[in-house]
């Protein structure tokens, strides 16, 4: 049978876009009637006859009524198809519009069918669907649609939404990245974070900031890692993040690397590995696995520039980063040559900081370490928690001949700071009388 808008050869569709729409949709209902012949085969010429009509200027959603009707799997071949090959914000209009009609009209079954296209085309068109569109519940569906894809087959549209200036779709694909919780998104948005651009470029930067910890979360370890290496410093702080909050020890030996070389992320990279610590997941000696790890890192260095490195750290502005460094000396394999620097560290007014050089000095300078207990102790200012450490490692480190020697080291200062004390405070009082 034939609908009599057909020839043996299936006539060309270019005179369809002088058609009526009432015209142009009983041609396209004739040819899906031809579509398969009685023993349910595909006809190729019918077929290739319905994409050319359903590319037709403002022919589209008329096509996509008629399409309603059909099998879903012939749905989804054509909507694939026009999804691929129509482009532009008055399509995408006209797609919203019928999108909303159909979740109107047949929810699940449309649900169903938008499900089965799981190709970027077809979830880039969808992303611009839930940009446009002014219904929150709609919006809400089809984000959960797109989720549920294989995120490899978003990443595409994705990349496509964050370039394309459109602050609306770059919002929705900093949205989507972060929720997918997965690392083909998640890189398209770090790629994005490094210099983030278009309007309300702030704002951008924070959605951004916000979706890549939420979506680290998720995201695989060799990902945070990569993260760690970057050339970007603002995505290098992510990845620092992203490994403190994941307890990540895979990243020790990265989180050293930055302390070492990066100020900008150093006050952070210092803090993370002294979490790490506090939370038993490595300690700063050798017999430990992660800090072995960390003395690796270390002793490969260049042994001067190091060297000079850590003296100036261990004067550093930030405190975690004092009480860090203080620490990696204990790794070094010749940490003698910055003994100096880390008795100076004892009388830092941090505690965290005095308490790691007092740990330090007690390993690699006992007589440095004997110095700085007296000194310590005989100071009747000094914290309580740093004196009740220092006499656990004094009990720990030193033979009972060794502790009777401290004992009148510390003896015999305390008496010389009584004495310059009391030889300040006579002139003062004499001062006071006079003056009554």
């Amino acid at each position: 049978m034939n609908s009599g808008f057909l020839t043996d050869k299936v006539r060309p569709a270019k005179t369809a876009t002088r058609m009526d729409n009432e015209t142009y949709r009983i041609r396209v209902e004739d040819l899906f009637k031809e579509l398969h012949d009685e023993s349910g085969a595909v006809n190729e010429a019918v077929k290739e006859q319905l994409k050319e009509l359903a590319l037709l200027p403002r022919k589209t959603r008329h096509f996509l009524r008629v399409l309603n009707d059909q099998p879903l799997e012939v749905q989804a071949e054509f909507y694939r198809h026009i999804f691929r090959e129509v482009k532009g914000d008055d399509f995408y209009k006209d797609l919203e519009r019928h999108v909303r009609h159909r979740f109107y009209e047949a929810r699940d079954e449309f649900k169903e069918l938008l499900g089965m296209l799981d190709d970027p085309d077809a979830i880039q068109a969808l992303m611009h669907v839930i940009a446009l569109t002014e219904e929150g519940w709609l919006a809400g569906e089809l984000i959960r649609i797109v989720l549920a894809h294989d995120p490899e087959q978003a990443r595409e549209p994705v990349r496509h939404a964050l370039e394309s200036g459109d602050y609306l779709l770059q919002c929705l694909g900093i949205y989507l990245a972060g929720k997918s919780k997965s690392d083909p998104l998640l890189e398209e948005l770090s790629r994005f974070y490094r210099r983030p651009f278009g309007d309300k470029v702030d704002r951008l930067e924070r959605k951004s900031y916000d979706a890549l910890l939420e979506g680290s979360e998720g995201v695989s370890d060799d990902l945070i890692l990569r993260w760690l290496r970057d050339s970007s410093a603002r995505v290098r702080e992510v990845g620092i993040i992203a490994a403190a909050r994941r307890r990540l020890k895979a990243s020790v030996e990265d989180l050293v690397r930055l302390v070492l070389v990066d100020n900008r992320t150093r006050p952070r990279a210092a803090q993370a590995l002294l979490d790490f610590e506090a939370e038993g997941l490595l300690e700063f000696s050798p017999e430990d696995e992660a800090g072995r790890a960390m003395a690796g890192i270390l002793n490969a260095a260049k042994r001067e520039p190091l060297l000079n490195m850590l003296k100036e750290l261990t004067r550093d502005e930030n405190a975690t980063v004092r009480e860090l460094t203080v620490k990696l000396v204990r790794l070094l394999d010749e940490p003698a040559p910055l003994a100096g620097a880390v008795r100076s560290a004892v009388d830092d007014r941090v505690r965290g900081v005095q308490v790691g050089a007092l740990e330090t000095l007690a390993r690699i300078a006992k007589e440095r370490f004997f110095d700085a207990a007296a000194e310590t102790l005989s100071d009747p200012a000094a914290h309580e928690e740093v004196v009740q450490r220092l006499q656990e490692l004094i009990a720990e480190t030193m033979s009972a001949e060794e502790r009777q020697e401290l004992e009148a080291e510390t003896e015999r200062r305390r008496k010389r700071r009584e004495e310059v004390l009391d030889k300040f405070a006579r002139p003062i009082e004499s001062w006071r009388h006079d003056l009554e």
